[in-house]
């Protein structure tokens, strides 16, 4: 019996070792140190010129010295 429970321990070390070194391989496919939770490599932020804000670049307007978040707590361009 004791054989038995020794070898199902060893059998699922070794699946949790494969999980965690599969995850590790596609983290490092995706970028470095990405999880699947992680936003997309592209899904770069800036910040914004007038109130310091960070916003998503897709979501920011471009200004001349860089982006505006174009929030309503953002001061009105001058």
């Amino acid at each position: 019996m004791l054989k038995i429970l020794l070898l199902i321990a060893i059998i699922v070390v070794a699946v949790l070792l494969v999980r965690n070194a599969l995850r590790t391989a596609a983290g490092k496919r995706n970028g470095a140190g990405a999880t699947p939770g992680d936003a997309p490599a592209d899904a770069k932020l800036v910040r914004c010129v007038a109130c310091g804000a960070f916003v998503p670049k897709a979501d920011a307007v471009a200004a001349g010295t860089g982006y505006r978040c174009g929030g309503a707590g953002c001061p009105p361009k001058p």
